[in-house]
């Protein structure tokens, strides 16, 4: 009965088995995980990185040991900044990786001791011998697989989306500051035009009241005064004589307080912009399409003023302009802040328009020991009346800005 030897080795055992035929023909062991130098000279010095394709399958594909992957990234660190993104059209270098591989040590097989007399031994029973496997049926050394280089990129179509190659930080400052380079300049925009406010003047206008939301309320309401946002469906009677059409814009304001001095009316404070959706025989729906402020039951409503665009003009500086005085603030505060509205007393027929630059000032008082002239705040207008316009503060150096302090035309926009 014949007498197999078994190494202690469990990688031993594997390439015995593997390689001793009946014979007792012993057959070298090949070691797979790393490549003989006669394979090392034939893989290109360098390798273009595909889709799909990370160091570790480089390392595989390459050398038959993906641990090998660090080598590859510290000769490459030049190309790769982080050893887990790499990108296709990435040429990386192998030739150094080659010939650290290429010296490594040599496997040596060690063939089974037949005359060991301590060895452990079992007896085979009928039927379990293996049989021989001719030598010329022996598989081939896939250690010297050739690999093909990998395809080249299409040049007609690409298909590289934002996700594939990471933004550098560089990058995105210029993206972002490229966003405010490219700006385009506007002295006035609609929004400032229409939230502005204005003075009555003590004209007579055309005010609608506003009857409140069409939606009912989901929950109960304690009090009958509804409140509207915005793209909310609100029901507008509209005034006396008054003809509304679908498509009509209408400014839904309130009207704060009278001016304490002068004859300038009432100060009107807008709410939101609204559009007629549909004309009913004692109202009109509309649908809130902007919002300044809460919109409840008992607002006005007025017919939309059209703004006219002044375009991307520049005011140009103007000496010994036009002069007119501070009406006061359109909200009562004590301290004025930037991004607040002011009236001054002169309007259209002064020659004012939209995009004129004043300046507020408190002039010097010519006696001994009190101060110069002092400049408070520089101001934009945004809208116009007749007789009076309203003001956006742009620079504020001073917060006191009292009703009755001198202000003057510093820009003109060009007629």
């Amino acid at each position: 009965m014949r007498r197999t030897t078994i190494c202690r080795s469990s990688r031993a055992a594997l390439l015995a088995l593997a390689a001793v035929p009946l014979t007792w023909t012993v057959l070298p062991a090949q070691d797979t995980t790393q490549a003989a130098p006669a394979a090392m000279s034939q893989l290109p010095a360098s390798h273009t990185v595909a889709r799909g394709e990370t160091l570790w399958s480089i390392a595989q594909m390459y050398f038959a040991d993906p641990l090998l992957w660090p080598e590859i990234y510290r000769l490459n660190t030049n190309v790769v900044e982080d050893p887990h993104w790499i990108y296709p059209g990435e040429v990386l270098v192998l030739a150094p990786v080659v010939g650290v591989v290429a010296q490594g040590p040599d496997t040596v097989a060690v063939p089974p001791d037949t005359n060991a007399a301590a060895a452990d031994t079992v007896r085979a029973q009928p039927g379990d011998t293996v049989p021989a496997v001719p030598t010329d049926t022996m598989p081939a050394d896939t250690s010297q697989v050739f690999v093909e280089p990998p395809p080249p990129e299409p040049v007609g179509e690409s298909y590289e989306t934002m996700f594939d190659r990471r933004r550098s930080k560089a990058q995105v400052v210029q993206d972002v500051l490229r966003g405010y380079t490219h700006q385009p300049y506007r002295p006035l925009r609609s929004g400032e035009f229409y939230a502005a406010g204005f003075l009555t003047e003590n004209e007579r206008l055309p005010w609608g009241t506003v009857l409140g939301q069409t939606t009912p309320s989901a929950i109960i309401r304690l009090s009958d005064r509804s409140t509207a946002t915005v793209y909310d469906e609100i029901a507008v009677k509209p005034p006396a004589r008054a003809s509304y059409h679908v498509g009509d814009s209408l400014l839904v304001a309130r009207i704060d307080r009278a001016i304490q001095f002068g004859d300038w009316g009432e100060v009107v404070v807008p709410l939101g912009i609204a559009r007629v959706t549909s004309v009913e025989e004692q109202q009109v729906l509309a649908r809130l399409v902007t919002q300044f402020g809460r919109i409840r039951n008992g607002n006005l409503s007025l017919p939309l003023e059209p703004f006219k665009n002044p375009g991307e003009v520049r005011p140009t500086p103007v000496e010994q302009g036009l002069a007119g005085k501070l009406i006061g603030g359109r909200d009562e505060r004590s301290i004025a802040n930037a991004q607040q509205f002011f009236f001054i007393d002169k309007g259209r027929s002064e020659g004012v328009v939209p995009g004129d630059v004043f300046e507020v000032y408190r002039p010097a008082a010519g006696e001994l020991g009190s101060p110069s002239e002092e400049v408070r705040a520089v101001l934009m207008i945004v809208h116009t009346r007749e007789h009076s316009s309203t003001a956006l503060v742009l620079e504020i150096n001073h917060p006191g800005l009292d009703a009755g302090l001198p202000v003057r035309l510093i820009k003109k926009m060009p007629s």
